[in-house]
């Protein structure tokens, strides 16, 4: 659910926006005009307007001026240039080479993106869980809570037995101490559900909560740190984003060397020209800019002279390329130094789990002892809030532990960047 999240949408957008740069079409302009007609008639040599533009040897007018167009009629002209590469020395493909690498960097950014989310999804889903077994360990706890102060008030009523007000003061403190605690789970667990909430995007459901399985500890399989050290190295989207960040650093720099030679293209042209009120002479020496009808084609040598910057410019691209493969070695020591502190806290969660569970069975039994002998009065009030205690503290230490494993290989898989622990 979480993957239809407003910001991956954002990401997805990013990367389209990116694949989008890609195009082979070639590059041109079209210009298109329409005005006043202007006055221009052929003259035979005297001055005189002639009716067959064949004898045209001067104009009634040297050239087109506001002052002699008719406003009734129209001229229009449309032209259109259009430049195709043929061969560009490798300019083309490094410069699409450079594209592609950016649409992967885009790419694995996105997927950075989708991991950290699925992160944090996980750690509000175990914190649910979480606080929802603890509110269930409380829960039971209170239930002995509540059954020794029944008893404990009618031997004081009955006046039977070795129960004081002491000891009641005791029970009430016990009391007090177990509803603060399940006050505080509670909000953890409303947290928790806004949290998931919120990382599910506005079109999450009003009702949200986790599976009814009992919180009990995923099985982790006994593998050296080394084999996640490589998992990383192949399949985390940071390591792949910064490999293709060198490969579009190096595509820039070879496009920069490139662009020192010249450009081999095919030049497309056409233009069309009509005015009501202008003559058209036959002569192919003359201007027809009001009355043509062109197309043609032509191949083309084409270089800007500006040498000295375009080496300055390779120059300084391919230092940056050198930086970049650079800045990769030193983010790589960073991202397995992450594994490894992610794999420490995951074998240690291991261990902590399987040594708090067995504190938490022996509170267990201990409670079920005490509440027992209590129940026939072999007990007293003081050995029955000790056991609590003790069993609150390790179990609720047991389900922490419990939780962190949980996050500790979420944030493992993270790391890696694979789900296959």
């Amino acid at each position: 659910m979480a993957r239809s999240n407003p910001g991956l949408r954002a990401g997805a957008a990013a990367t389209a926006a990116m694949e989008a740069k890609l195009n082979w079409l070639p590059q041109g302009d079209l210009l298109s005009l329409l005005a006043p007609s202007p006055n221009i008639r052929c003259n035979d040599g005297s001055g005189s307007t002639v009716s067959t533009p064949s004898d045209c040897i001067t104009t009634s007018s040297p050239e087109a001026s506001i002052n002699t167009v008719s406003w009734d009629k129209v001229f229009t002209r449309t032209e259109i240039r259009l430049i195709q590469p043929v061969w560009d020395f490798g300019k083309i493909s490094a410069g699409v080479e450079a594209a592609e690498a950016g649409v992967g960097v885009a790419r694995q950014k996105e997927a950075g993106a989708r991991a950290d989310l699925e992160l944090n999804v996980r750690k509000a889903y175990f914190g649910l869980k979480f606080a929802r077994d603890v509110l269930d360990m409380l829960d039971e706890g209170s239930g002995y809570v509540g059954d020794a102060e029944k008893k404990l008030e009618k031997d004081i009523f009955a006046g039977t037995g070795n129960a004081t007000v002491t000891d009641r003061l005791r029970l009430r403190t016990v009391r007090a101490e177990l509803d603060g605690r399940i006050l505080e789970a509670k909000r953890l667990q409303g947290l928790a559900r806004d949290s998931l909430r919120t990382l599910l995007g506005p079109d999450a459901p009003a009702e949200i909560d986790v599976d009814d399985d009992p919180f009990e500890p995923p099985e982790v399989k006994e593998r050296p740190v080394t084999y996640y050290e490589d998992l990383a190295r192949f399949s985390r989207p940071e390591v792949r984003l910064l490999e293709y960040a060198v490969k579009a650093k190096h595509a820039l720099a070879d496009l920069e060397r490139r662009k020192e030679y010249p450009d081999f293209v095919l030049i497309g042209t056409a233009a069309y020209a009509y005015a009501q009120t202008v003559d058209d002479p036959n002569n192919a020496f003359m201007s027809h800019y009001f009355n043509s009808k062109t197309a043609g084609i032509a191949a083309a040598l084409r270089l800007q002279l500006d040498l000295g910057p375009k080496i300055a410019r390779a120059r300084k691209t391919s230092a940056e390329a050198q930086e970049v493969e650079y800045r990769r070695s030193e983010a790589l020591g960073g991202i397995l130094l992450e594994v490894r502190k992610a794999y420490g806290e995951t074998t240690e969660a291991v261990a902590r789990v399987a040594t708090m569970d067995k504190g938490q069975k022996a509170g267990k039994a201990w409670i079920s002892a005490v509440a027992q002998n209590f129940a026939v009065g072999l007990a007293e009030a003081r050995d029955l809030s000790d056991a609590l205690v003790a069993f609150f503290g390790m179990r609720t230490r047991y389900l922490q532990a419990v939780f962190d494993l949980d996050v500790a290989l979420s944030t493992l898989s993270r790391a890696t960047g694979s789900s296959e622990l």
